[in-house]
């Protein structure tokens, strides 16, 4: 029997302060950034699942989607982007709508009309309502206007689709148009008195009381956010070309809605994936053809319906129908928030690193970040069992919603068939290569998870296609005590698979890389590439208890073949349990078959052991960024790894014999395969050893140390019995402390080549042989 969360046997006295596995972003209560703050008048916690609604006593609540303020629908492939516009995105994560902000960082941050949620309550004076943005670095940038139909789509005599402030024709009648920008507010026209207007520029709040009587009436609401011109005392009309003041995105003909973001989008749509690739090829051209909207492979960030909808300059469709006859009860409701399927959320991050956008290095600031999170359709929320968890990493060039657009069964098979929650973390862009900020966002956005649903930490797996690939092997290695498997699809080992000027297609410089995995356009080789390149051949060593899944193709121009068998040669070499499957295909082939169902029941069997008998752990110093808390010095019970002086790595390898101990025995094996797509394999698996092969049981450490100054063992997580002498036997390429720590305090040892300590535990005394 063990304790829940904790590999010690029963009975078995508990190790005070014993390290938890993964980062400390991991860990800790949801902060609560400024903009999911209520200031007085409003209490309801935020939705946090975008697309959502809710009645929370006495208050409505809209939830909108992130970084999806790109606006009409106005060019094609073929037109491409104005010169001189900065945006999100690389091929595969291309906004639907294009609208440009006007280059002035400091006032718009490339984001000032993002729409992060609505809300609306009655007040004893009328209406009031609260607008959040998701960046608000002046307070009179964005413009929001809210128009108010009182019939609810029954039109009257009075309504009118043009709600003036230069916003045109939007197809949407409104009885009453709010129209507010922060330093002031109007209603119908008429100014709106200084007490019933606020601005919060800490909080990104804009609220207004309006002098309505609802009565227990429903009306239907619509909500459009923009930039405020106030020369124009209106929106900010869109130019061809953005400049500083002006937002640019038009061609010459056109004359889009000043509008960046339209709420009450509860039903954003994906682009239909073309697994068929003669299918695929008709469909690229016909766009090309037509010159027609961009549709293919729309939704990277849920804002398609609505770039359409401003196209046609009829938003109709997109209200909310808000019921104050609930709110005057004071009744909650929240049966339009989501809990199974695909879902986009929010999360609240602990970091700052300034709002809005830096299109420089399409990157995403701010303290609230999306992610998706599949949950499956059988997910009971008053059963006892905990869900395992797949983290699944994006492709570069993408965004979270890649796999729920392009390969759709990734999403739904890892979900369904192995019954888990499958979490995309955006990682703060399209490129990011899971360092740094990149890597501490996978691990907030895990934590967000775990407030939302149970999670089984014993069965979290994870998988990616591409740089998503790379991601799987280079997060498994640092962090194996937080996966039980991994499954690669076409994954270089390193950011560059080729180390070279070899692969062209990977090296093409300034736009052309820009615009196909959203790097920047500074003519540098390798935009897409970060500063300091990590190499997940380092740390093969670390993946001993993590078995690998290695899906690539034979003839794959930007993973080329000798990348995954140098790879898979890495953990042959150890003799870890791995598979390499090679495809004849190239690089996008197993994305047009879309069936990953091997794939998830090999991570099905995945499983975390909770403190191993053997832990072999490289720290290697450039993986690690302290300026972020990001560490990456030991797994289990293995920990604070310090590197001797002059050396870039440091290794340690350390068997406890305490409950007895024996080698796997592995074995190589070579297969062919048809499913999803003919294949040869080759891999190693362990079987069970023989008898005589098992040490027996001892209270005693088997320590091997390679460029390492100092590490701490938690001798007690692997059984190692602290009211007997233990026995530490030590191979090392210099002097080195280890620290033993436990129920019993912290004890350090000076080992030496060969040599055996003697150590009691509890009475502090060692001898050496």
């Amino acid at each position: 029997m063990t304790t829940e969360r904790d590999g010690r046997p029963d009975g078995e006295r508990s190790t005070p302060d014993a390290p938890r596995p993964g980062p400390e972003a991991l860990y800790g209560e949801r902060p609560t950034p400024p903009q999911l703050e209520n200031g007085p008048g409003w209490e309801a916690d935020p939705l946090l699942v975008c697309g959502g609604e809710a009645y929370v006593e006495g208050e409505y609540l809209y939830q909108d989607y992130v970084y999806d303020d790109h606006g009409a629908d106005l060019r094609t492939m073929v037109d491409g982007p104005p010169d001189h516009g900065e945006r999100l995105g690389g091929l595969f994560a291309i906004p639907s709508g294009d609208l440009y902000y006007p280059n002035d960082p400091e006032r718009y941050g490339y984001n000032a009309a993002d729409l992060l949620e609505f809300r609306a309550r009655p007040t004893e004076d009328g209406v009031a309502y609260r607008v959040t943005l998701n960046t608000m670095l002046e307070s009179d940038a964005a413009a929001v206007a809210i128009g108010i139909d009182t019939t609810a789509g029954d039109p009257g005599p009075d309504h009118r689709t043009d709600w003036g402030y230069g916003l045109g024709e939007l197809g949407a009648p409104a009885d009453h148009v709010l129209v507010t920008w922060g330093e002031g507010a109007e209603l119908d026209g008429e100014p709106l008195a200084d007490d019933r207007v606020s601005v919060d520029l800490e909080r990104n709040q804009l609220e207004v009381e309006v002098p309505l009587a609802p009565a227990g009436e429903t009306w239907r609401h619509y909500c459009l956010t923009g930039l405020w011109d106030a020369e124009a005392d209106g929106f900010r009309q869109v130019a061809v070309e953005p400049d500083d003041e002006t937002p640019g995105g038009r061609l010459e003909r056109q004359s889009p809605p000043p509008v960046f973001n339209v709420g009450f989008r509860f039903e954003e749509p994906f682009g239909a994936p073309l697994h068929d690739a003669l299918d695929l090829g008709r469909e690229l051209l016909d766009v090309v053809r037509s010159g027609g909207p961009r549709d293919l492979g729309y939704g990277a960030w849920r804002e398609h319906r609505q770039a359409r909808a401003l196209t046609n300059r009829n938003v109709s469709e997109l209200h909310a129908d808000v019921d104050f006859a609930v709110l005057e009860s004071d009744e909650t409701d929240r049966s339009g928030v989501p809990r199974t399927g695909y879902l986009n959320c929010l999360y609240p991050s602990r970091y700052e690193f300034g709002e809005g956008r830096d299109p420089d290095e399409n990157f995403l600031g701010g303290r609230i970040q999306p992610y998706a999170l599949y949950v499956p359709s059988a997910y009971d929320p008053n059963a006892e069992a905990d869900l395992p968890m797949v983290l699944l990493c994006h492709s570069l060039g993408c965004s979270y919603n890649q796999y729920g657009i392009y390969t759709p069964n990734y999403v739904t098979q890892l979900g369904e068939e192995y019954g888990a929650a499958v979490l995309v973390p955006q990682t703060r862009g399209p490129v990011g290569w899971f360092q740094r900020e990149a890597e501490l966002d996978v691990f907030e956005a895990w934590r967000d998870v775990e407030r939302r649903y149970p999670i089984d930490r014993s069965r979290v797996t994870l998988s990616g296609y591409s740089m998503g690939g790379y991601g799987t092997l280079v997060l498994a290695a640092k962090y194996p005590d937080l996966f039980g498997r991994g499954f690669a699809v076409v994954g270089p080992p390193t950011e560059d698979p080729v180390e070279g000027p070899t692969n062209n297609l990977l090296r093409a410089p300034g736009l052309v890389t820009r615009r196909l995995f959203g790097g920047g356009d500074r003519g540098e080789l390798l935009g897409i590439f970060s500063e300091e390149p990590e190499n997940a051949l380092r740390i093969t060593e670390n993946l001993r208890h993590v078995p690998m899944l290695l899906w690539n193709g034979i003839v794959d121009p930007l993973v080329p073949l000798l990348a995954p068998t140098n790879y898979a040669e890495r953990l042959r070499s150890h003799g870890y349990r791995h598979q390499l499957e090679l495809f004849t295909g190239t690089h996008l082939l197993l994305v047009l078959r879309d069936n990953w169902s091997r794939g998830g029941r090999y991570l099905s069997k995945g499983r975390v052991p909770e403190s191993p008998a053997r832990v072999t752990y490289r720290r290697v110093l450039d993986h690690d960024h302290p300026d972020l808390n990001l560490r990456h010095d030991g797994a289990y019970w293995v920990r604070d790894i310090e590197v001797r002086e002059g050396r870039d790595s440091g290794l340690v390898d350390a068997t406890c014999y305490a409950r007895g101990y024996a080698e796997p025995e592995r074995k190589s094996y070579t297969s062919t395969g048809a499913t999803p797509l003919p294949h040869t394999k080759r891999g190693i698996r362990w079987e069970v050893p023989d008898e005589d092969a098992h040490h027996p049981p001892a209270n005693a450490l088997g320590v091997r140390l390679s460029g390492v100054d100092r590490a701490t063992l938690w001798v007690e997580r692997p059984g190692v019995d602290p009211t007997e002498p233990l026995y530490l036997r030590a191979e090392t390429d210099g002097d080195a402390t280890l620290v033993l720590k436990g129920s019993f305090g912290e004890r350090e040892v000076a080992v030496a080549d060969g040599e055996t300590a003697v150590v009691d535990l509890e009475q502090r005394a060692e001898t050496a042989e």
